[in-house]
């Protein structure tokens, strides 16, 4: 495993620097745990490598991971309607907040053509695929750089599963670091929250609260003012994601 990262985020051609070498890293095979602005997430290219992730988190088969995206890929691999896609602009692009959105993706798009099955398989649920958008500095590289090579990346929160997202490397289980191919270190995640939750997670077309995530309480505030959408309240005990 190797260990990259000074406790801060970097700027400029150190940060493509950076970002460059993990996606190569992904993209050869291996498996990278990562810090974006909403959690440490631990992510893959090959089908191999994303099993890998069920096996280091020991995570449950049925539930699929997201996969990295941005405005680009959002426009081009879902099928949104025109009232979603204003939706996913307001947040993302004119507050700059991170949200997931999981909406029908298209299938024969060349940004997912030549992907494995198995890793494919393991980030969709039937017609249906998990987008994370807009959750960083790195996050965009690494959107950038997946989109432009045609290499989806794949993957989850670090952790071990159901133990609630870490915001800190220090924080993520020994046994979880030691089984990457490459971990980085960026210090304390800007969203970290009490909650222990990632990315909101809302559903294309239903417009329905899959995960009562990071920022929810701004999310909803805009969402009701710019297109009276009356989202529910975050609960105040149990769980906050319904996938």
């Amino acid at each position: 495993m190797k260990l990259i990262g000074t406790g801060h985020v970097p700027e400029g051609q150190a940060l493509q620097d950076e970002a460059r070498q993990i996606f190569n890293t992904m993209k050869a095979g291996g498996v990278a745990i990562m810090p974006f602005d909403v959690s440490y997430a631990i992510f893959a290219h090959t089908a191999r490598a994303v099993e890998r992730i069920y096996e280091i988190k020991n995570r449950s088969q049925a539930k699929p991971n997201g996969v990295l995206g941005n405005w680009q890929i959002f426009n081009e691999l879902l099928q949104p309607s025109e009232g979603d896609r204003d939706i996913v602009d307001c947040i993302i692009n004119d507050n700059n907040l991170p949200m997931s959105v999981v909406g029908p993706y298209r299938a024969d798009h060349d940004f997912i053509a030549t992907t494995q099955f198995g890793a494919l398989r393991r980030s969709t649920k039937g017609p249906t695929m998990d987008l994370l958008m807009n959750a960083g500095a790195l996050h965009g590289e690494l959107a950038r750089m997946s989109l432009d090579s045609c290499t989806p990346l794949m993957g989850s929160s670090a952790n071990r599963s159901l133990t609630g997202n870490k915001f800190e490397l220090h924080d993520i289980e020994p046994e979880v670091l030691a089984q990457t191919d490459i971990n980085v270190d960026h210090g304390r995640c800007k969203y970290a929250n009490p909650w222990l939750v990632g990315s909101t997670i809302l559903e294309l077309g239903t417009r329905r609260v899959l995960r009562f995530g990071t920022c929810y309480e701004e999310i909803q505030k805009i969402l009701n003012a710019k297109f009276k959408l009356d989202l529910p309240d975050r609960p105040t005990s149990g769980s906050m994601s319904l996938v």
